[in-house]
């Protein structure tokens, strides 16, 4: 039994690397194939004589609003960890784990409090308006 304890131990950790390389892999992949159609459409479309429509912008931009989301949730999640952190160290005795909850709770807040400030100096800018054309 401990000869199957031993290897579901190596198992686990190395499945998880594989299926994670596979996942990345995949999604890649279909992008690719997306990519793909979407520019053998658009030479159709020219050699038709039509004119095909711009391409769609995948990059999409960040408001204001979503860094109030995000950093509304990363405090409140680093105050959580936090919490946790504080009854850890009352209820066990393992000091790392005590650390790393708070060390993780102290980033995630930080980061937090980042995404709020920048919500709070960004909300009342007006935004830039792209002016050039092709």
């Amino acid at each position: 039994m401990e000869d199957l304890t031993g290897v579901i131990g190596v198992l686990i950790p190395l499945a998880a690397i594989v299926l994670g390389i596979g996942v990345a892999f995949w999604s890649i992949y279909w992008d690719h194939q997306k990519k793909r159609l979407q520019y053998q459409e658009r030479q159709l479309m020219i050699e038709k004589g039509l004119t095909p429509p711009d391409l769609p912008n995948e990059k999409k931009t960040l408001t204001p609003e979503d860094c109030l989301r995000r950093g509304t949730v990363m405090l409140f999640l680093g105050i959580g960890l936090a919490v946790g952190s504080f009854i850890l160290s009352n209820e066990i005795s393992d000091r790392e784990l005590v650390w790393m909850a708070g060390m993780a709770s102290a980033i995630i807040g930080s980061l937090g409090l980042g995404n709020l400030s920048y919500y709070f100096l960004a909300r009342n800018r007006v935004p830039k308006v792209d002016t050039t054309t092709r």
